[in-house]
């Protein structure tokens, strides 16, 4: 989740602005800049729609999820009980 979130900050707001401004520069009309911007993001939010629909693999598993196994259980003895010391029946005589 996280490489995902850097991704999309690293290939999508980090050029963004510059690549707006080169635009504007090189056109100098900021309506036409934003009829080419706006042209572009139409196209991809009808590429974007269209996934939505595409069979993808569910590769999330919800009959085992908020179930222990064998490696999360643990068998070692909690800190915070008391500890009962055994003592012998030869050092009570």
């Amino acid at each position: 989740m996280a490489i995902s979130t850097v991704s999309i900050h690293i290939f999508g707001d980090v050029p963004s602005s510059p690549l707006v401004g080169v635009l504007q520069d090189a056109i100098n009309n900021w309506r036409e800049t934003s009829l080419i911007l706006t042209s572009i993001l139409f196209p991809a939010a009808g590429i974007w729609f269209i996934g939505i629909f595409l069979h993808s693999v569910d590769r999330f598993n919800e009959d085992t999820e908020g179930q222990v196994t064998g490696v999360d259980r643990s068998n070692a003895t909690p800190l915070l009980e008391p500890r009962v010391t055994e003592t012998s029946d030869s050092s009570a005589s």
